[in-house]
């Protein structure tokens, strides 16, 4: 009996979703000579039971491979991500805090709180990085998406079945296997824009910036992959291989009128281009005496003051699109050795290089650096405002913060290549007429290596401001001593005075490389014990269970090179430290499933379901996670389902073991200003001095420092889900279901940064607990800056915080002949309907705390990570409609929604009703796509996404406190919004 196969009925439907799975099991299945044919009973994600029928009693959505070809997609996270119940995460169209990795981020929970199967197995941790939402996270980029035979998305809690991480869910990527023959897959993708927004052109043209217009096409991507399978002469076995290559082209925010420039707001009211006080020729203030004038300076070193008009406008070197050069390689092979023995492995290779584009390094404003008074390259008034105007002499030194970008070096670009490898062996089979086994092992390692270029080194660039006159020639100090012999001064005091020598001196690149490994093996068994006679006197199954044990273990080893670890590099934020470890879990899970009632009255089916895990961490101590859940269809009509389910996440390597080093956070420094939002007394308690209150510069683009870093005293995340649902599969409506779920997860234990933003709002409020937190520069009081004299907030691990999120899931699909309806022998229609009502999202960084509701907001807190703050909407959804025709074609038409959101600040509160980023519309997107199969085995798709070229919503993030990286790039959420225009895509299949 084949257990693990679907019905190929399921593959061949466009519909998608737990309601058509529900839909096909009230069916019977039919053989070619339509003869009733026998129910095979199969396993689905959520459970490791085998059952009759395609039912499950957690919420589950299925896409299938037609849906793959009719979306267009070339990878496998663009393929999730449309479905309502998936938020923003780490995607191609990320640069300014790219991991290079692709994650699924389940209700918005964080791609670490979501787990990724292949074939119902763990996809290993796909980058060593481990910052931020995604953490260690499964990267997508290791499945191809023309491999995918179906994906099944259970949301909710899974550990009890699955293990740690499952606590939004599960995404279970089945891959195509017994495939017979040589398949050939090819696409062609690319951007079309038409630039025509007026009012991005207007304030560009303010500005002086050149914005595009007319119309643009870019960002090709092309995707080729050949599978090649062959069954062995008994048949018995099969060989399914596959090699894929993906290629695709950047994008530049220049290529968009509306991101051609960094927007920011005068009076709240207006959107104006704006950008970095690290600017070009740069931005100078001295800071020996407090509150000092900024200057900005021309070719012949005279000073004006520093002003809105002087900021650089950084967003035409960001990459919109990254470019990624990806390949794959695997083989999936199995054989029946023995009648109760089926030897089964898989291998998968994935090599994927990208590049991530910012604009130019430079000395970054806040960083302070001593200048000689006797520079020859400082003109008369350069020394007298920042010298002489201070009390100093030219003997003495000054202290100036220096904002000057490196344009002449280009852009920062950090060049990403993971490369990884998954191995499985397994065996499994049927024994003793009433059980199933699946004994495997599984290694899976993700090789990682970073370059990153054209930034400057900190260090250099105080030893080149150190300048003195040897015999009419400048030259760094650090020269004459012998300290540093390959020294060039740098003359950031005239406009263009920087000489090529000077750049090739200060460009300084930075290494980091590292690994995870997971090595799993794991021994299941499943046995139906009906067989035995242990069932219920009014079922006619018998009582379902399933036993197992799983040992895991997973290492990671970063390393960065001294200037990434020493923090020496200046567009970096901070240090990135090496960080090492592992831990180990053993694990006994256990579930029952217990058909009480059948084929009753008012009782067709009335069944519930048990579930157990106990797993003791190496790391993290022991922890438990269960589930119940049950279901009742009185007739093959409805059918109810409920299920409560305890999850929990273990802290990952880098949670536990990353050293403590600076970084940066979005928010608002309550102190600066002329004008502090915080009182005296309340900046006092955060280290403000009576002379700096009022003078304090506010943190640089949003941006503050804080002092992240791991905690190994991390005790694993806890969640509850509770879902209740109903399923409508009315036998008087041919081809219709429904489904209606309800769904309530609360996390508690959320590990993660102490959020600095909240630590700031709740001192400035007036609780001293979280003042002792904030770390002031002595001289100035800001809380931004590089190396040892920065400013920060501690932010390290803790478990703290507490998320809830509760809301709607629905789902239908209909499915009917045109001929039923009077219309003809012109094939059929189905529709697919998904959509997610979020009533709450809510976020509680720390206990005490004001709890911020995220439904129907974005800002900062909100969006799946107390940083990143992309929309949370309160309704979603998905609307498809296919017209399969006699003639070998289909033609489908979806509409993707995406509902309206309202800005929330650092502190929780609304912007005012003028404020011109208070809210963001709704947003309906409309695609049309179709296939053709011209000839045996020949199928030709087409399609173009977001039909009508709708640009997307453009805001302020700044002003609302918000980061811009990760998910905020070029002005608006591109893993939220189409942000590059309409998508045409073109594809072949040729089977031979």
């Amino acid at each position: 009996m084949n257990r693990h196969t679907v019905r190929e009925r399921l593959l061949a439907s466009t519909m998608i979703g737990g309601a058509a799975l529900m839909a096909l099991s009230a069916a019977p299945a039919f053989a070619a000579d339509d003869q009733p044919a026998q129910v095979k009973e199969v396993v689905i994600t959520g459970s490791r039971i085998p059952q009759p029928g395609l039912t499950s009693t957690s919420p589950l959505s299925v896409i299938n491979d037609q849906e793959v070809k009719l979306q267009g997609t070339t990878n496998a996270e663009s393929l999730v991500n449309s479905l309502p119940s998936v938020f923003a995460s780490q995607g191609n169209d990320v640069s300014n805090g790219s991991t290079g990795t692709a994650t699924v981020n389940l209700r918005g929970l964080g791609a670490k709180r979501t787990l990724v199967l292949v074939d119902g197995k763990r996809l290993m941790p796909g980058d060593p990085q481990g910052s931020g939402s995604a953490g260690n996270a499964a990267d997508l980029n290791q499945i191809p998406a023309t491999l995918i035979d179906r994906v099944e998305v259970v949301t909710g809690g899974a550990s009890a079945v699955y293990g740690s991480d499952a606590i939004a869910g599960v995404v279970n990527f089945i891959m195509k296997k017994d495939f017979e023959g040589l398949r050939i897959d090819s696409q062609y993708s690319f951007y079309q824009h038409n630039n025509d927004d007026t009012f991005s052109q207007g304030i560009n043209k303010t500005r002086g910036f050149n914005a595009p217009s007319g119309n643009v096409t870019d960002g090709g991507v092309w995707d080729f992959t050949a599978v090649l399978g062959a069954s062995s002469p008994d048949g018995k076995g099969n060989v399914t291989a596959y090699a894929g290559y993906r290629n695709t082209q950047a994008v530049t925010e220049n290529k968009r009128d509306y991101s051609n420039c960094s927007v920011s707001t005068v009076g709240n009211a207006a959107h104006v281009c704006a950008g970095s006080s690290t600017s070009f020729p740069g931005r100078f203030v001295s800071i020996v005496l407090p509150s000092q004038p900024s200057y900005t300076v021309d070719n012949a070193g005279n000073l004006s003051p520093f002003g809105a008009a002087n900021q650089f406008n950084f967003a035409p070197y960001n990459y919109f699109q990254r470019p990624d050069e990806r390949y794959t390689a695997g083989a999936f092979a199995h054989y029946q050795v023995k009648p109760w023995m089926d030897v089964y492995s898989s291998m998968m290779f994935m090599d994927d290089h990208t590049v991530a584009q910012i604009a130019p390094s430079g000395a970054f404003f806040g960083t302070p650096f001593k200048v000689n008074c006797d520079n020859p390259f400082l003109s008369a008034a350069e020394v007298t405002a920042f010298c002489t105007s201070q009390g100093l002499t030219t003997a003495q030194q000054t202290t100036l913060f220096i904002g000057r970008r490196n344009v002449e070096g280009g852009p920062r670009q950090d060049d990403l290549r993971h490369t990884s490898y998954r191995l499985t062996l397994g065996a499994k089979g049927d024994f003793a007429d009433a059980w199933t086994y699946d004994i495997y092992g599984q290694y899976g390692t993700t090789v990682y290596a970073e370059n990153y270029l054209h930034d400057l080194s900190i260090t250099k660039l105080g030893r080149s401001l150190q300048v003195v006159n040897v015999a009419g020639t400048p030259t760094c100090k650090s020269f004459v001593d012998g300290t540093d012999p390959n020294c060039v001064p740098y003359n950031v005091f005239h406009a263009n005075g920087a000489t090529p020598a000077a750049n090739a001196y200060l460009d300084t690149p930075g290494f980091k490389e590292g690994s995870t490994t997971e090595q799993i093996v794991s021994a299941s068994v499943s046995g139906d014990l009906g067989k035995y006679g242990l069932k219920s006197p009014w079922a006619k199954d018998g009582v379902g269970i399933a036993l197992g044990a799983e040992y895991r273990r997973e290492a990671l080893d970063y390393r960065t090179d001294q200037e990434f670890s020493s923090g020496d590099l200046a567009g970096q934020g901070g240090p990135t430290p090496s960080v090492h470890g592992s831990f180990d879990v053993k694990e006994v899970f256990g579930e029952i499933r217990v058909p009480v009632i059948q084929d009753a009255p008012f009782a067709k089916d009335l069944s519930l379901e048990g579930g157990y895990r106990t797993s003791d961490y190496s790391s993290s101590g022991h922890v438990n996670s269960y589930k119940l859940s049950g279901e009742w269809a009185p007739t093959d009509d409805v059918r109810f389902r409920g299920s409560f389910q305890r999850a929990v996440r273990a802290p990952n390597i880098s949670e536990l073991f990353a050293p403590n080093a600076l970084g940066l956070f979005g928010g608002q420094d309550p102190c600066a200003g002329a004008a502090p939002t915080a009182s005296l007394a309340a900046c006092q308690n955060m280290g403000v001095t009576a002379g700096q209150y009022g003078t304090i510069i506010q943190c640089i683009s949003a941006q503050c420092g804080g002092l992240f870093g791991g905690n190994p005293n991390l005790k694993p995340e806890e969640s509850d889900t509770r879902s209740y649902g109903v399923v409508f599969t009315p036998t008087f409506f041919k081809g219709f279901s429904f489904t209606v779920d309800y769904f309530d997860i609360t996390v508690d234990k959320v590990i993660g940064a102490l959020n600095p933003g909240t630590a700031l709002a709740l001192c400035a409020g007036g609780n001293t607990t979280f003042c002792g937190f904030v770390h002031r520069q002595a001289t100035t009081g800001i809380i931004f800056g590089t190396g040892p004299t920065a400013g920060f907030v501690t932010a390290t691990n803790v478990n703290a915080g507490k998320l809830q999120t509760r809301g709607w899931d629905m789902e239908g699909n209909y499915r009917t002949q045109l001929a039923d309806w009077g219309m003809g022998d012109h094939g059929s229609i189905a529709f697919n309907f998904v959509g997610t009502k979020t009533d709450k999202f809510d976020v509680q960084p720390l206990p005490g705390a004001a709890i911020k509701a995220c439904a129907g907001k974005y800002g900062p807190g909100c969006g799946g990570s107390p940083l990143f703050g992309a929309p949370t909407p309160e309704w979603r959804h998905k609307i498809r409609a296919t017209w399969n025709t006699p003639w070998h074609m289909s033609l489908s038409a979806d509409w993707r929604y995406i509902g309206s959101v309202e800005a929330v600040t650092t502190t929780g509160a609304p912007l005012g009703v003028n404020n011109v980023d208070r809210s963001i519309p709704s947003y309906s997107y409309f695609d049309l796509s179709g296939t053709w199969t011209f000839r045996d085995g020949m199928q030709l798709r087409a399609g173009v996404n977001n039909l009508f070229d709708k640009a997307p919503p453009i805001v302020d993030g700044s002003n609302i406190g918000l980061s811009s990286p990760p998910f905020g790039n070029g002005n608006t959420f591109p893993q939220t919004y189409d942000a590059l225009g309409r998508t045409f895509f073109i594809g072949i299949t040729a089977d031979f």
